[in-house]
């Protein structure tokens, strides 16, 4: 069973009411801070609520060029972070190079957008840390520090060695850095290097803000412009009341960032215990509310039975070819049950 036909399940058991734990969906469980939805009714009140420029609102730029040390013009506001990424992979004219685990996204919107693409597979055993020296001939490299499925990061070593090889080898980083403020180490950003890279940010993550649809891309400003006409043709601009939601959420992101980074790094300590105490394998994230533990059996057929018993996860492989990994997202209180499930459904398939 494909993991769309998993996913049409867990919405019909949704719809019948059924008790379900969610460790499948890619949304934090804290609420948009109080702060933030302040400034979002205030935003209302104040008829915020028309089309903008299509890069966005100059105040809200000025904030994420002045976090980024970037200039003004390197940045662009977006319709949630996975249209910029879309928007950058349509301008490439080569061949491109992915680093997996990775979203599962990435590789349909290659797919949709008919692109070459080669993949740099990484492993349980290496703590999912890519080898660079794989990277073959490319126009461009996709990352994502810290990583949706594993919630790895990768080191600023590493992170300067990949920006030195762009400079030598003239390719781009896209880097998906949406889940940089989630973090239970230093996640350095690939903007603090001198070379050719889209940088991509969002505010789902940080500031629970899925549904407000406000993300950022930064690069140069014959990138920025490509994204700018691919959005003036699609979507048009963000919502303006959002971009002033968000214009406040950038005032209080460190202390935000702070609060997260530890209620999930709690969540992650305690999951750790009870997966490595009930069979599973699981290299300890760095960030973000992922985990993505490994076991001996089929993680599909894994998923599905553990669906009947009232737990969603994704099987491994939409991030790749990884059939004997699942991704859980720490948004539950109620990991203790649904741990003890799994390691039921574990025990029937090894």
């Amino acid at each position: 069973m494909s993991v769309y036909e998993l996913i049409d399940k867990i919405s019909k058991i949704q719809a019948e009411g059924k008790p379900l734990i969610r460790l499948d969906i890619g949304q934090p469980d804290l609420p948009v801070p109080l702060k933030v939805k302040e400034a979002t009714k205030q935003a209302i009140d104040d008829n915020k609520t028309g089309y903008t420029h299509s890069k966005g609102i100059p105040q809200l730029r000025e904030k994420i060029a002045k976090n980024h040390n970037v200039p003004e013009e390197n940045v662009i506001i977006t319709a949630g972070g996975k249209f910029p990424i879309y928007a950058a992979l349509e301008q490439v004219k080569g061949n491109i190079t992915l680093v997996r685990p990775c979203w599962g996204a990435y590789t349909l919107m290659l797919k949709k957008l008919s692109k070459t693409y080669d993949t740099i597979e990484t492993t349980f055993e290496s703590g999912f840390q890519a080898d660079l020296h794989q990277i073959k001939d490319t126009e461009m490299v996709v990352i994502n520090y810290p990583n949706n499925p594993t919630g790895v990061g990768i080191s600023r070593e590493k992170l300067k060695e990949l920006a030195d090889m762009s400079n030598d080898a003239s390719f781009t980083v896209l880097s998906d850095e949406v889940y940089t403020k989630m973090t239970f180490k230093d996640a350095p950003s690939i903007t603090e290097y001198d070379c050719n890279y889209i940088t991509i940010g969002s505010f789902s993550k940080t500031f629970s803000m899925t549904g407000y649809r406000i993300g950022y891309a930064i690069g140069e400003p014959n990138v920025i412009k490509k994204i700018q006409e691919f959005q003036q043709l699609t979507t048009t601009s963000p919502p303006e009341f959002a971009q002033y939601a968000a214009l406040f959420a950038m005032d209080i992101i460190d202390e935000t960032s702070s609060f997260i980074s530890q209620f999930y790094k709690k969540r992650r300590d305690e999951a750790l215990g009870l997966l490595n105490d009930s069979g599973f394998e699981v290299v300890p994230s760095d960030g973000t509310f992922y985990l993505f533990p490994r076991f001996k059996g089929n993680a599909d057929e894994f998923a599905m039975k553990l669906l009947d018993m009232g737990v969603s996860v994704l099987p491994g492989s939409p991030f790749g070819p990884y059939e004997n990994h699942f991704r859980i997202s720490l948004v539950s209180e109620e990991m203790e049950k649904a741990v003890g499930k799994m390691e039921k459904v574990r025990k029937m398939l090894e």
